[in-house]
């Protein structure tokens, strides 16, 4: 294993990610997951990607404008899995026209399956509004 390469791969699938909630592509967003993830958003636990694109595309129809951006602030890989955390930056205005800029932070584990690299958790909390 190639840990340069391995933290590249990461690193694009944060990109990606970010990229597919810009483009509200709900295929290319859950095809950053593992089938078997959770993800930890506000006081849910959401398990299995079913589930879990569920859960996105119900709230993403309550926005009518999502402006998503993400870094990477810290990586740790170890041989086929890895732990990091994600800084956020959302440009929000709702169906009804409300605007906010939220802030957050995501605690993430990834883990490499089938030779590409998946987020297996994600754990969301913000950090503030405006």
């Amino acid at each position: 294993m190639d840990p340069t390469a391995d933290k590249l791969a990461i690193l694009e699938l944060v990109a990606a990610y970010g990229d597919a909630v810009n483009r509200r592509d709900g295929a290319a967003w859950i095809g950053c997951w593992a089938e078997d993830a959770v993800w930890c958003i506000r006081d849910r636990r959401i398990e299995g990607s079913a589930a879990i694109l569920q859960t996105w595309e119900t709230a993403m129809a309550g926005y009518a404008d999502v402006h998503f951006f993400s870094h990477l602030g810290r990586l740790s890989v170890t041989e086929d899995t890895a732990s990091g955390r994600v800084y956020t930056q959302e440009f929000l205005r709702t169906a009804d026209g409300e605007r906010r800029t939220q802030i957050g932070e995501y605690d993430d584990l990834f883990a490499r399956r089938g030779g590409s690299w998946v987020f297996t958790a994600r754990s969301f909390r913000i950090r503030d509004t405006v």
